[in-house]
């Protein structure tokens, strides 16, 4: 009778790739063979998650992979995964079990030149966590898909310091990273932390040659300096983009030649006093992404006032200017704040206005339909004075603009994202009208 390891490499290859993940394991145990076949399939994926104040088991991982270098070639996404405490507190870790000469080691063949503080960071109970994070990442180069999470780098800058290491030639590069997430946060507790200035830290990964979908938050600059030169952004596809506000983001849209999809989250920093006014000016946000006009396919604006979620600052806001996407001829998928022009004047934006004819899909944040969430936003709507007179006309311009401004739109997307208060108020009517698209309440 024919055994399985006899079966053409192929089915072999078909049939692993089904196995769940624990079943791999034991599979290897088997013998050599079955090993040697496995072993592809069991570290395609890390996942490394670390649940406060639990920490996953990153150095017992290490230690397999630091003695049998070649599995790191078999390592095709890695998802360093979980939210750290919002404080200053950090966890000390056991490292009671830990080989630290051995990490130390392979921390010194690196011969990178901040050699001595890695190692220091290696041997401190509140710290190991991250060095050992940057071990890992700094062996990397078949990865074609890397996710970071705040966590990992949250006050933490030696995980940006292998980036740039790897950047700039002094560790080996990534040889296919395709996707790569660095999922930072501000540390709102303490808002001037030298913490929150990461744009020399961030700017590094795009110097990624072979990176075709980025998402990254920098902070804004006194001024806008490339570390290295300005990179090659050609590759670059795909970007989602946080904080950096419109003319030092202007300077990387200058170089993204082949942009189809951006997301930008507009922050506003500050102020401090409650009394001071924020300003958010629409004409500035479309002069910045001018130069993506002829390849932008789909967008996603939406902003943000203050640092974060957990700010809690009640900050006013005027509302200027007007988006000017008429000539995005090929943007078939828009998403875009629906706020108002001022405090007394409570009409949303005419969005057949500014968007272009080639706009299919329509996306609308729930957050500027009902805006508890941003409660300094003029002329804001709240959950419980919502009426359905204040978006149903929006919809029905829409219609009527639809066979002349708007011949391609298809879909409508609100997203209501409070409690489906748009969707208890404003669905019977809607269904009512005859609009000649959908409406989607996600």
């Amino acid at each position: 009778m024919a055994s399985f390891l006899d079966l053409p490499n192929e089915i072999i290859d078909q049939v692993l790739s089904h196995i769940p993940r624990c079943d791999l394991l034991s599979i290897c145990l088997v013998n050599k063979a079955l090993k040697h076949s496995a072993e592809p399939f069991l570290y395609s994926t890390i996942t490394l998650k670390y649940d406060y104040p639990e920490f996953p088991p990153i150095a017992p991982l290490l230690c397999t992979l630091l003695r049998r270098p070649a599995l790191f070639d078999h390592i095709n996404i890695v998802l360093l995964k979980g939210s750290g405490a919002r404080t200053r507190t950090v966890p000390s870790m056991n490292t009671s079990t830990i080989p630290f000469d051995e990490f130390i080691a392979a921390v010194k063949k690196t011969k990178v030149q901040f050699t001595d503080i890695w190692i220091d960071k290696l041997q401190a109970a509140d710290t190991c966590f991250h060095a050992l994070a940057a071990l890992l990442i700094a062996h990397l180069s078949k990865t074609t898909h890397l996710r970071i999470e705040d966590a990992y780098i949250n006050g933490q800058p030696l995980i940006s310091k292998i980036f740039q290491a790897k950047a700039f030639g002094q560790l080996p590069i990534f040889e296919r990273l395709r996707e790569l997430r660095h999922d930072k946060r501000r540390d709102v507790s303490y808002p001037d932390s030298i913490n929150n200035h990461i744009f020399e830290e961030t700017t590094s990964l795009f110097y990624v040659p072979t990176v075709v979908d980025l998402e990254v938050s920098v902070t804004n600059p006194e001024t806008f300096r490339w570390p290295a030169g300005e990179p090659n952004l050609d590759r670059l596809t795909s970007l989602k983009i946080g904080w950096l506000c419109e003319p030092f983001l202007a300077k990387i849209f200058a170089l993204t030649r082949n942009l189809r999809s951006l997301e930008w989250r507009w922050d506003d920093d500050g102020p401090e006093n409650l009394g001071e006014t924020a300003v958010i000016d629409f004409g500035k946000v479309s002069d910045a992404i001018q130069p993506l006009k002829n390849t932008l396919e789909k967008l996603n604006f939406w902003f943000w006032l203050g640092l974060d979620d957990e700010r809690g600052n009640i900050v006013e806001t005027n509302v200027r200017g007007n988006f000017r996407l008429r000539d995005f001829t090929r943007l078939a998928d828009l998403n875009i704040p629906l706020t108002s022009r001022s405090a007394t004047d409570w009409r949303p934006l005419a969005l057949e206005d500014y968007a272009p004819d080639s706009v299919e899909v329509l996306t609308l944040p729930g957050t500027a339909l009902s805006n508890d969430f941003q409660p300094g936003l003029p002329g804001y709507w709240d959950n419980d004075e919502f009426e359905s007179h204040e978006i149903v006309p929006l919809l029905q311009s829409l219609a009527d603009a639809r066979p002349e401004k708007l011949p391609r739109l298809r879909v409508v997307k609100i997203l209501d994202n409070c409690a489906r208060v748009v969707h208890r108020s404003i669905s019977r009517s809607v269904a009512e009208l005859d609009l000649g698209f959908d409406v989607q309440f996600d």
